[in-house]
């Protein structure tokens, strides 16, 4: 459970001499995903599983089996750099590479049922992150931020002001 000391003492007031950043959207969006990421980390570390790692255990394990290319496409990182993250869950038995029955030439990558298990209890610790995270809301402003941060990543980069350095 996230206590008060680590929301960062946050109680929705600031101290009238206190900087008005303190209170501003980025801000306090950057805090809630910093907090919500070390949380993330802290918990995925107990099983020895990378940020990267767990985002191909859980894909597979929501996808079912799938080459390594679409792999890469779903979380969003270069197929070359995959390699490594693959070998890695392939040596500690967590996933498995079989010969694609439809094209030889490409390897389908599948949980394995130690990997399974995994995923399994890596995604009930992601669901217990977020109720700790989101206790604080109601059902329906859960629901509504979600979808907010939702509307705000699905707009192209390009059409958010990219401020030069």
């Amino acid at each position: 459970m996230i206590s008060a000391a680590d929301k960062g003492g946050a109680t929705g007031c600031r101290a009238p001499d206190a900087p008005s950043f303190l209170d501003s959207t980025w801000y306090l969006l950057a805090r809630t995903g910093s907090l919500a990421y070390q949380h993330w980390v802290a918990l995925i570390a107990d099983f020895d599983v990378s940020p990267s790692q767990y985002k191909v255990l859980m894909t597979i394990g929501e996808t079912g089996p799938l080459c390594q290319q679409r792999l890469a496409e779903l979380i969003g990182v270069d197929p070359r750099n995959t390699v490594p993250i693959v070998e890695s869950l392939v040596e500690r038995g967590l996933i498995e590479r079989e010969v694609d029955p439809a094209d030889r030439r490409r390897r389908v990558l599948d949980l394995t049922r130690t990997g399974r298990g995994i995923a399994r209890d890596l995604a009930s610790i992601g669901a217990e992150i977020e109720r700790d995270i989101l206790r604080p809301l109601s059902q329906a402003d859960q629901a509504r931020l979600r979808q907010m941060m939702l509307e705000i990543l699905d707009t192209p980069a390009d059409a958010i002001r990219r401020l030069e350095v």
